[in-house]
């Protein structure tokens, strides 16, 4: 019995453990995706972000970043990162990002998407 609590408490510890990060919960345009050109990335994360931990960077096919400025965080929502895009030309774009929840967890990743002609 005692060997079954204290692997029931590792588990529930590495558990809490895992939903510490602020995961990417839902992006625009979305991973994968064939869109007119957008003005802006807009991530929304499952944790609120530390800002200046926190960061969005978009580059076309030769790797140019078309950003318009720095990523912020939305107004009335420290869950969600937004950026405002130069105008683009239709090709493939890659979005990567990385997020500093505000208990100082860092999670990156990146996806790309497709401006139609």
């Amino acid at each position: 019995m005692i060997r079954f609590l204290g692997l029931t408490l590792a588990l529930t510890l590495a558990a809490s453990q895992a939903f510490a990060h602020a995961h990417l919960k839902t992006a625009s345009p979305a991973p994968g995706a064939t869109v007119a050109p957008p003005a802006e990335i807009l991530l929304e994360f499952t944790q609120e972000l530390e800002v200046k931990l926190s960061s969005i960077a978009v580059r076309d096919g030769q790797g140019r970043s078309v950003a318009a400025g720095a990523a912020e965080v939305v107004p009335g929502d420290r869950k969600a990162l937004k950026l405002r895009l130069k105008a683009i030309a239709p090709g493939t774009y890659t979005v990567e990002w990385a997020a500093t929840s505000v208990d100082t967890h860092r999670v990156t990743g990146d996806y790309r998407f497709t401006v139609r002609p």
